[in-house]
């Protein structure tokens, strides 16, 4: 081992690794080009108009069906490419004064083997058979919405957002009903115009759909039917005509909410009994943009967060839960930055302590959507008082207007600090470049930023740091590349965003071969590659490294999967800090290394999910891990699902164990209301945590949810499973939503 990671200077790795970048994309051009797509043309539907539109009951048997022209047919990109489907697929779009109806008759030749296992909205609906549909209702070919629905009727939603994200907590207020029978599956759906934003000048919009024949592992597309492009890419969908006349309606809701609550923290005391009422008020400026207030902001039906512990010496991410912030969420990303980078703004520093403990929402407005060529985001909040904070208000705003095809240039502004007496301040901006007609078919995308915050202490002097980056993607189907760079200050602090590391420049990269071997029926598709992430301060010297070498990933044509990872990593921390319980990792140099091997199983099993072990070094020590998670669909009322990670670590300054797990348990009665189960346990914190909630939507929209939470303590010096009752709480919330 070196004397000194330190020393190993990285002067020339931020010229070098751009250089190799266009290098291979050049590269991948010349040798791995994938197949030309035939033809150019898009495909195009008719929607007609009538007076009444048929009734949703999922058998299709109105005679109205028959005055629409049929879509279709499907063409295959997985497992195979450019070849029909096995299974026939027709397709009808209607509308009237107040819907629009899709209609989709999914043939099969062997109903009985057709795979519906779930009900509850907003699951995962890809682990049945499904049909995917996408609106493009301004037809930019950046932006749109996507509908899940399987045989029983199951349904999920989501926005699409500049081609790249879709943000699947957006929840619309729409209705599907399905059935099987002896010719296959049948789906009919009706949208809302209230639900939809669209120009009501446009005729036609962007269209597209595709269907999962699971028990086959087999993906059928009707436009760009390609494994390179998500549904979800509107750029790449056909068309919808024959649209006039449609009207959204006064574009104003509102959704006030009743609340009861029980709770007992403190074994000492009685329980306190406590009523709350609020509401969401919503007004539609603009056909895509949208003016929203909610007083008094509840989030008494948000699902607890998942459990983790902490191996590492860098905070833990928490992703954000919360309806409010996530409807529209899109509108705010920045520069392409991931959770897992670091995040100029993180709305789940609204409302939450440091500690992560629930601060009151008195109120928060927000304005979102967009405006001609401009996406606009802008966020007001107003926190109740922590101590001696007092309240405090919050602000972020967000601008970006599209440039050339699918790119955008923008800015991000935010103000205040929601757990410090200081002032903050944080300004930025940002490009985002985007094509998929890269080297003629190809798909390329790039993001620059630059952003500055300014700390102005209450008393001391104000500090003020930047930070900018770059990244690039090369995300196709045969050759995959990536190389992002990131420079943070040491004294760059927004306190409205995650930023895990200060004072260090990180570069990350990677590439994936992955051939599809034509001569084989059982091999769907190879994978092998090479990633990493290398960590510097701002002298170029080496803080941590991590290298991921994957020989070898197979993914079979059932869907399953197996893979082998070796790993290298690198750490020099400065100071000591401590894992577990109590074991101390000193300063000074690491280096490690382990392999990660495991599979996966295919979502067309009764059980299916993923299991890995990673064995190897850990700093100066032995780490060995195994990894769990289980889903069990044994019928269309019953989710079950079980994850588990274990960690047995021997270090020089001492031996320990961490256990995590969770099991979750869905008893689905219609797919519009059902009961949810989560427990959950940690050995650091020796506690089980018990989350039990009931979903009612008794009406597009409307609510009704019952929530308890229960921690269980382990006895103190108790070396049995004896656990006693600590903090709960029990939660009735009637929510109404009522649109004109």
């Amino acid at each position: 081992m070196p004397e000194r990671l330190r020393r190993r200077r990285l002067s020339g790795l931020s010229a070098g690794l751009p250089a190799i970048l266009l290098g291979a994309f050049a590269f991948s051009g010349a040798i791995a080009a994938d197949p030309a797509e035939t033809g150019n043309g898009r495909p195009s539907l008719a929607a007609v108009k009538v007076e009444q539109g048929p009734v949703i009951d999922g058998k299709l048997d109105d005679p109205v069906w028959a005055r629409a022209p049929a879509g279709g047919p499907l063409t295959q990109y997985e497992p195979r490419q450019r070849v029909p489907a096995t299974e026939r697929t027709e397709f009808r779009v209607l509308y009237d004064e107040r819907n629009l109806y899709l209609g989709v008759w999914c043939h099969d030749s062997e109903p009985e083997k057709i795979i519906a296992r779930l009900m509850e909205r907003e699951s995962s609906l890809w682990l049945d058979d499904n049909v995917i549909f996408v609106l493009d209702t301004f037809h930019d070919r950046r932006n749109g919405y996507v509908f899940f629905v399987n045989p029983n009727g199951a349904r999920r939603d989501g926005l699409v957002i500049d081609n790249v994200t879709e943000n699947h907590d957006w929840d619309g207020d729409w209705t599907a009903r399905a059935s099987i029978d002896a010719e296959g599956w049948k789906v009919e759906i009706a949208i809302p115009f209230m639900t939809l934003a669209f120009d009501p000048d446009l005729t036609t919009w962007g269209f597209n759909i595709q269907r999962t024949i699971q028990r086959k592992a087999e993906d059928g597309r009707w436009s760009r039917a390609e494994p390179r492009f998500r549904v979800g890419n509107v750029a790449e969908a056909g068309t919808l005509t024959g649209l006039a006349g449609l009207k959204q309606g006064l574009g104003l809701e509102f959704r006030p909410y009743a609340l009861g609550r029980v709770r007992k923290e403190d074994t000492r005391t009685g329980a306190e009994i406590d009523f709350e009422g609020g509401g969401d008020l919503r007004y539609r400026l603009a056909p895509d943009l949208s003016a929203a207030l909610s007083v008094n902001t509840d989030f008494a039906e948000t699902e607890v967060d998942q459990r983790q512990i902490n191996l590492t010496r860098f905070p833990l991410f928490f992703p954000e839960k919360r309806r409010f912030f996530l409807e529209d969420s899109g509108v705010f990303e920045f520069g392409g930055l991931q959770s897992y980078e670091f995040l100029p703004y993180f709305s789940r520093r609204i409302g939450l302590s440091a500690g992560g403990e629930v601060v009151p929402i008195d109120y928060a407005g927000k304005v979102s959507g967009r405006t001609g060529p401009y996406s606009l985001g802008f966020i007001d909040a107003s926190m109740a008082g922590q101590d001696e904070l007092g309240k405090k208000n919050l602000f972020v705003g967000r601008v970006s207007r599209d440039v050339l095809e699918q790119s955008s240039v923008g800015a991000l502004f935010t103000a205040g600090d929601p757990n410090s007496a200081d002032e903050n301040y944080l300004l930025g901006a940002d490009a985002q470049f985007r094509t998929t007609d890269f080297l003629g078919d190809k798909a390329l995308q790039a993001n620059l930023f630059a952003m500055g915050s300014l700390t102005e202490p209450a008393t001391g002097d104000s500090t003020a740091a930047p930070a900018w980056g770059l990244n690039a993607a090369y995300p196709n189907d045969t050759i995959d590349l990536s190389f992002r760079f990131v420079e943070i200050g040491a004294d760059f602090n927004p306190a409205l965003g995650f930023v895990p590391r200060q004072d260090i420049r990180q570069y990350n990269s990677g590439w994936a071969w992955q051939p599809r071997p034509e001569s084989s029926d059982w091999i769907r598709q190879f994978s092998f590659g090479y990633y990493n992430s290398i960590t510097t301060d701002l002298s170029n010297d080496l803080e941590t490294a991590w290298h991921g070498f994957t020989p070898l990933e197979i993914q079979f044509t059932s869907s399953d999967r197996i893979f082998v990872t070796y790993n290298r990593n690198l750490d020099a921390p400065d100071g000591a800090f401590t894992i577990g319980e109590d074991v101390v990792i000193a300063p000074g140099d690491y280096d490690w290394g382990n392999v990660t091997a495991g599979f996966e199983l295919a979502p067309k099993r009764l059980v299916s999910g993923t299991f890995f072990t990673t064995q190897g070094g850990f700093y100066d020590g032995q780490r060995s891990q195994y990894s769990a998670r289980l889903d069990v669909l044994p019928w269309k009322r019953v989710s079950l699902g079980l994850t588990y990670d274990f960690n047995q670590i021997d270090l020089p300054g001492g031996e320990f164990e961490t256990h995590l797990g969770a099991a979750r348990m869905g008893w689905h009665f219609t797919p519009d209301m059902f009961v949810a189960h989560l427990i959950q346990y940690d050995s650091l914190s020796d506690t089980i945590g018990y989350n039990g909630r009931f979903q009612w939507e008794y009406r597009p929209g409307s609510f009704v949810y019952a929530v308890y939470n229960q921690s269980l303590v382990r006895e103190e010096n108790s070396r049995s499973l004896s656990f006693v009752t600590g903090d709960w709480e029990s939660i009735f919330k009637l929510g109404v939503s009522i649109r004109f």
